[in-house]
Order: C-alpha cells, then sequence, then structure tokens
C-alpha cells in the first residue's frame, strides 16, 4: 500500500508564529513515524498558499492540514473550495497556533497531540460548511459568520493582535465606543425579519472571538445554522452582561432573536460590517448552509 500523502501548510503569518519551526517539525515527525509521507510548507502570503494548494492537488495530495488559527483553516478551505475538484473528497485539519482558536473547540479535543492521533488513525467524519453568495461569485467559510458589531472588533484587530488571546477583548472594548446599530432586513428560510440590529452572528460552530459562545446551539453536522440577532442594547446593558458571552447565556439577558435555518438572506447588505472565520469580507446577499460537506478529524474518545 502506498503511503499517505499530508501538506502541512504552516502560517507564517500568523500571530502566535513564535517557537514555530519547533512545532512545525515536531508534528512533521509524528506523521513520519507513522509511515505518512508528509511536506512541510510554510507560507507567508495568501499568494504562496494558492501555489501550495495547487502544487499539492497536481501530485495527488488529499490531506491537508493548517497550521495556524481559524483564518489559517478559512483561507486553506477557500483555496481547496476554489482549485479542487470535490472538496468532500479531501479531508482537512487544524492544529491551533493562532490568536482565537474558535472552531477547533466544536470538537472536544483535549490537546493538539490528540488532533495528531486522530490524523493518524484517519479518524475523520464529514461536518458542515456555510457558502456566502454574492452576484457573481461565492466564498466558504467554516465556523461563523458575523455582522456588525463582531466585524467592527475584527476591523479594529490588527493594532492589538501583540497581545494574543487578549486582543479580542481590547479590541471589543475600544470598539464598543464608537460602533452604531444598524437597521437591518433578513429573510431566514423565507421568514422575514427586521431589526435595529447591533449583532447578526449566523453559526455552524458555537465559539467565536476567543472562545465567546456566540451561537450556543450550534451543530457543526445537523445541517442548519444557529441565527441569533442582539438587537439595539445600550452600551451600559452590554457592558453589565458581557460576561454572559462566554456560556451563551447573553440570549436571556440580552435583546435578542434566535433561529434555526439553511438559510439567510440580507436585504440590505452593502452597507454592513462583516466578517467570517475572523477574516473580514464583503457582507454577501444570501447565505446557506451545505451539509456535511467536508472531512475534519474528531477525537478518538
Amino acid at each position: 500500500m502506498l503511503p499517505r500523502k499530508i501538506a502541512l501548510i504552516a502560517n507564517l503569518a500568523s500571530n502566535n508564529s513564535r517557537n514555530q519551526s519547533h512545532f512545525d517539525h515536531f508534528v512533521y515527525e509524528q506523521l513520519s513515524k507513522n509511515n505518512l509521507q508528509a511536506q512541510l510548507y510554510l507560507t507567508v502570503s495568501l499568494t504562496d498558499l494558492a501555489n501550495v494548494v495547487s502544487e499539492c492537488l497536481k501530485n495527488g495530495v488529499k490531506e491537508f492540514v493548517a497550521i495556524g488559527g481559524d483564518g489559517s483553516l478559512h483561507h486553506l478551505v477557500r483555496q481547496l473550495y476554489i482549485q479542487s475538484n470535490d472538496i468532500s473528497k479531501i479531508t482537512m485539519a487544524v492544529l491551533p497556533k493562532g490568536t482565537g482558536n474558535d472552531y477547533i473547540r466544536n470538537f472536544n479535543f483535549s490537546s493538539k497531540r490528540e488532533i495528531i492521533d486522530a490524523i493518524i488513525h484517519e479518524n475523520y467524519r464529514p461536518v458542515d460548511i456555510g457558502i456566502l453568495e454574492y452576484n457573481d461569485s461565492t466564498r466558504p467559510f467554516v465556523n461563523m459568520l458575523g455582522i456588525g458589531f463582531s466585524a467592527a472588533v475584527v476591523n479594529n484587530l490588527g493594532g492589538y493582535k501583540w497581545l494574543g488571546g487578549l486582543s479580542y477583548y481590547i479590541a471589543l472594548v475600544a470598539t464598543f465606543f464608537t460602533y452604531r446599530s444598524a437597521k437591518t432586513e433578513l429573510e431566514i428560510d423565507e421568514h422575514k425579519f427586521c431589526s435595529d440590529c447591533f449583532q447578526l452572528s449566523i453559526g455552524i460552530g458555537k465559539y467565536a472571538g476567543n472562545n465567546m459562545k456566540l451561537c450556543p446551539k450550534a451543530i457543526i453536522d445537523d445541517g442548519l445554522f444557529e441565527v441569533n440577532v442582539i438587537e439595539k442594547v445600550s452600551l451600559w446593558k452590554l457592558i453589565r452582561h458581557i460576561h454572559t458571552l462566554k456560556n451563551g447565556s447573553y440570549l436571556e439577558h440580552i435583546p435578542s432573536k434566535s433561529f434555526k435555518a439553511k438559510s439567510v438572506k440580507i436585504i440590505n447588505h452593502a452597507r454592513l460590517f462583516c466578517e467570517a472565520d475572523g477574516e473580514e469580507v464583503t457582507c454577501p446577499s444570501k447565505i446557506r448552509i451545505i451539509e456535511k460537506f467536508i472531512q475534519m478529524p474528531f477525537s478518538l474518545k
């Protein structure tokens, strides 16, 4: 039997790339010891990533591992979505070394070592993926789409990334004092909804913004988004209940609405801030889910 080919793609532009070389080579050695044909690629730009994915696909690689954060996985999935003939036949994983590392929390791994073991033993399961629709293109995301406040936070995040995990909270506080709610018209599975919206979270996974449970009832393989709308809220009330974002109970304390849906249309999308998996994106006109479309590792426990 031919050895499995695995591409390890390390994002050197990730904020937590310190001691990157030691970790990358540890992963490489663990996979190689188990008769896996691993190749390590170091990238610093999206152009690098696109070229690496193209080379790997030409060489018949069907397994990809991103070493970085949520953004690293987001861009890897996007390139595979663009370049591969059938992304559902490809396995992918993320070994967290980014700022937030929220997506991997949905899989209940207790350590990076456990993720590596799941890769070695091919313990993969299909999970859902979201698709952003534009007039002439589409774009995938894997974890959560945020419109409104969270996107404004991401816009302010760059100046604080050197603080690591704290950067989200510093950017969040800084954004409090300048951000304003926006009138937002939605069509959620054909049900029309209009709100003076502070934050719209459309989740495949539960977590975003460095372990904030913005979509506490989301399940990554049930074929449904959890759609949560935080309506216009006073700064004082938001600060008073900010701790409830950690466990998802904010839905009980802050004016909000919650839905389960397969698709969401945004009527007035052109003027809204938007982020997907912690990366700034243009706000789409429609978001839809594809059930069990990509293969990700699960805990062996």
